[in-house]
């Protein structure tokens, strides 16, 4: 076990590549994987290591999935469509946006008119150049009464969009919008070729072509030559393969078969944490659990009710329980301490039977509130 970890120790600080470690862990009678993406913070600020094939293995595909980016659904087939297409922002580490397909943008006093300049030379796949004709086709895909895109919702403060040359598009919103560029870079709105029609091509400004996609089964992309971001893309192939069973994928894991999976279990979490050559990520995302209520209906219309409910519920254990401690207890507003405007300063309501009868007690609802 020791000769291992000198191996992983050597392995995190570059001294010795992945398929070296493979092979001197082979020869210790042992079998393990290790993928760059789960590589300690050290292994990672090292210089990266280029070419090869990288394999991924993910849940959330079936034979119905598409990369049109209006009709995305699950993940294998977002984590594809990120492959080859981009965006005009993207969010960085600390869950901010910053420039990506545009150079800069900026707006008006009031947020409602954003101009964004774009980056000028970068091509889609296919050689041509991208403009801000591109950009209005690839946006209004999603607006309008008729449209049946998933991100409508994002684009429809949007009052109109004006080309003012080649490369700077206007945005006009209904009203004002301090995030508007954070919105720019949801993975539904991603730019593709002016009058394209065809969306399962992939065509795109992305790190990889796509070479082959077969929907709930895998796909093939292949380094884009011309990618015009630096640091990004350092593989001459990827290729995501649809296994649904997480025991399955973990199996695929541990036997070299893929480099990287996703939704692991929290019930195996630890294990895989313990398990020599491979190494989880837990980091805190933005999925919330709620109770929904109509405010506007009784008795979800008083607030005393509401209140109380917040008291009635141990959401400590509901994290020990059903999420294996993998979670964080939520304060009554879906902001995730990921994200900039999370209040943390907000005093945290603890499960408190007490106070949720008083605020329930005596009011004429339709049946009695007794939390015990």
């Amino acid at each position: 076990m020791q000769d291992l970890k000198n191996l992983e120790q050597l392995l995190s600080q570059g001294e010795i590549t992945r398929r070296e470690f493979l092979t001197r862990v082979s020869a210790l009678g042992l079998m393990a994987t290790v993928s760059p993406a789960f590589l300690t913070t050290t292994a990672r600020a090292a210089t990266p290591k280029k070419g090869g094939r990288f394999k991924l293995g993910v849940g959330g595909g079936a034979t119905t999935d598409t990369i049109d980016p209006g009709t995305l659904s699950t993940t294998a087939p977002q984590m594809v469509h990120m492959q080859v297409r981009n965006c005009l922002t993207e969010l960085n580490h600390e869950y901010k946006p910053i420039p990506e397909l545009a150079e800069s943008w900026d707006s008006s006093p009031d947020a409602s008119k954003w101009t964004f300049k774009l980056r000028k030379g970068v091509e889609f796949h296919n050689g041509k150049t991208m403009d801000a004709e591109d950009v209005v086709f690839s946006i209004n895909y999603h607006r309008g009464e008729q449209s049946k895109s998933s991100g409508k919702g994002l684009v429809d403060p949007i009052k109109d969009i004006k080309i003012d040359d080649k490369y700077t598009v206007v945005f006009e919103l209904e009203g004002g919008n301090a995030d508007f560029p954070f919105i720019m870079s949801d993975y539904h709105l991603t730019i593709v070729p002016a009058g394209t029609t065809n969306f399962e091509d992939g065509m795109g400004t992305g790190a990889y072509k796509l070479v082959s996609w077969e929907p709930g089964v895998r796909a093939l992309t292949q380094k884009n030559p011309n990618y015009w971001k630096e640091g990004r893309g350092h593989f001459d192939e990827v290729e995501t393969v649809n296994i649904g069973d997480v025991s399955a994928r973990v199996n695929a894991l541990r036997t070299g078969q893929i480099d990287a999976m996703n939704r692991c279990e929290t019930k195996t979490f630890n294990l895989l944490e313990k398990t020599p050559g491979i190494k989880p990520i837990n980091l805190t995302g933005t999925t919330h659990y709620t109770i929904p209520m109509l405010c506007d209906v009784p008795p979800y219309d008083n607030n005393d009710v509401r209140l109380g409910l917040k008291y009635a519920i141990d959401r400590k254990m509901l994290v020990k329980t059903i999420l294996r401690g993998y979670g964080a207890v939520s304060n009554d507003h879906p902001i995730s301490p990921l994200q900039r405007y999370f209040a943390s300063e907000l005093p945290q309501r603890t499960y408190d039977p007490d106070k949720a009868n008083f605020d329930l007690d005596g009011l004429r609802c339709p049946e009695r509130w007794w939390f015990v």
